[in-house]
């Protein structure tokens, strides 16, 4: 009880988070980019992180792991045709599976520290592309310990206000990013999928046409608390009423997501 009280106060006192997680190829870039443009128009302070640039401990090393089994594997040349990836995820080996782990609660705490930095904590919405979700995906299994570990991880997780996954057709994605193999992208989004079961909160944004996804989170942004006034943040009534007339206007949806979920 006394952990969730403080974890509710903690997320009182940061930013608004948002995160996309999701297949490679499923189009988080797009949806990202049109919301740091819509929430800007809003007049807020919005700050893009990259989870692996940005919260990743040690990535350039990270992104070499594996590499050799890599360059030896018959999927060599699918990895390093037309993308070049920034780790090598596919490769399931379990020396590597348990060094992504061991690399994760790095990843956790060092996320932690960054939420409670002054740099954040003077934005008013964090939007992450990618988060503690997709590294959960990489190495998620049904075998018990696995979801223990994965349990464990997410748990000491700061948990987003809005935890997006966009999610789209393995075919489709590796069309628009061949950079891992298509039998990895169908298991992985099947991991993400599962990940639901762990964080039922978790916003699946299902398959469709880019302006139909882009509705839909809207739908979710603006039944949030993000585009309400702020006292703390020093908004004024004119501001916030300005604010109300922009997002009714600029940010329509066409069908009510939540009665496919």
């Amino acid at each position: 009880m006394a952990s969730h009280k403080a974890n509710t106060q903690a997320a009182s006192n940061r930013p608004f988070i948002i995160t996309f997680s999701g297949i490679d190829g499923a189009g988080k870039t797009t949806q990202i980019e049109y919301l740091v443009s819509h929430l800007q128009k809003q007049g807020l302070r919005v700050r893009l992180l990259s989870f692996w640039d940005d919260v990743a401990v040690w990535s350039k090393m990270r992104s070499g792991v594996g590499q050799t089994t890599v360059d030896s594997s018959p999927t060599a040349q699918v990895t390093q045709s037309s993308f070049v990836p920034k780790n090598n995820k596919h490769i399931r080996k379990w020396y590597l599976t348990a060094a992504r782990a061991g690399f994760y609660l790095l990843d956790v705490v060092r996320l932690h520290r960054l939420l409670a930095s002054q740099r954040i904590q003077n934005s008013d919405v964090v939007i992450f592309d990618r988060y503690i979700y997709d590294q959960v995906a990489n190495i998620y299994s049904k075998s018990l310990a696995a979801r223990i570990y994965s349990k464990i991880l997410l748990k000491q997780a700061p948990a987003p206000d809005l935890p997006f996954i966009i999610d789209e057709w393995p075919a489709a994605a590796f069309a628009r990013k061949p950079e891992f193999p298509l039998e990895f992208v169908h298991r992985n989004r099947e991991n993400f999928l599962h990940l639901r079961e762990l964080v039922p909160q978790l916003i699946v944004i299902s398959p469709g046409k880019p302006e139909d996804v882009r509705n839909e989170i809207c739908h979710y942004v603006t039944r949030s608390r993000v585009l309400s006034p702020s006292p703390t943040k020093g908004k004024t009534e004119d501001a916030a009423a300005n604010a109300v007339v922009r997002r009714q206007t600029s940010c329509s949806v066409q069908n009510d997501p939540t009665a496919s979920l």
